[in-house]
């Protein structure tokens, strides 16, 4: 028996798949790929994974991952090897090892890495990280609506402060603006890069197009978990 945890990619079409679905899609994948998965035992037995911080609906990343029981041993490279036989190539395994942590993969991404990509022509880049140098040391308050177990609306108010660790714009091009940004993932929330971007075009700036990239999750260390 062994413990794989894998990196993956989520890309394409599949961004707008649900982080149910994803672990739905990924059990049916170890199946169609015969691979030993171990299961939990009763009246109900399901496959034995586990899955990092949720990824925002309408996301792509080459940053996923998720951690798998196995009933034998089973060598990374051919467990990524069948796993990406039978996945589409928008949803593929980039990384498996072996892993020995105790620790749950969820409360290991302590960080979120992401790159947003905007089209215009009117952003002044020096104000753009004005914006944002005041988002990291005083904050930007600003509300969140959600559903309570009673599904009534209730509102918070969220600072950016308490959810962004770094965040940076720089021209790509004439007409292309990026933004690194590195949002904490904690078990009350995380920031949304939406919501990054609403504040933003409250505060003047505009774009035509942006597309978000989840580049990886980080651990406590800002490190990459693979």
């Amino acid at each position: 028996m062994c413990k794989l945890i894998n990196k993956y990619s989520k890309t394409g079409n599949l961004k707008y798949i649900s982080h149910l679905d994803v672990l739905r899609f990924i059990q049916r994948a170890v199946k169609r790929a015969d691979l030993p998965a171990k299961y939990s035992e009763g009246f109900n037995p399901h496959m034995k994974t586990a899955f990092g911080y949720p990824l925002s609906l309408g996301t792509e990343s080459i940053g996923e991952y998720f951690e798998i029981e196995m009933n034998e041993k089973t060598d990374p490279e051919l467990f990524m090897k069948k796993m990406n036989s039978v996945l589409p190539k928008e949803m593929q395994i980039l990384m498996s090892r072996e892993s020995n942590s105790t620790e749950s993969l969820m409360s290991v991404c302590a960080f979120a890495e992401y790159l947003i990509t905007l089209e215009t022509r009117l952003i002044d880049i020096n104000e753009l990280n004005k914006l944002f140098d005041e988002m990291l040391s005083d904050g930007m308050v600003f509300p969140r609506q959600k559903k309570n177990k009673k599904n009534q609306t209730v509102i918070k108010e969220i600072n950016t402060k308490d959810y962004i660790k770094y965040l940076k714009a720089q021209k790509h091009s004439e007409d292309k603006v990026t933004v690194e940004a590195v949002f904490l993932t904690t078990e009350t929330g995380s920031m949304k890069v939406d919501e990054l971007l609403k504040l933003v075009e409250g505060k003047g700036f505009t774009f035509d197009y942006h597309t978000i990239m989840k580049i990886d999750a980080l651990d406590k260390d800002m490190k990459p978990i693979m």
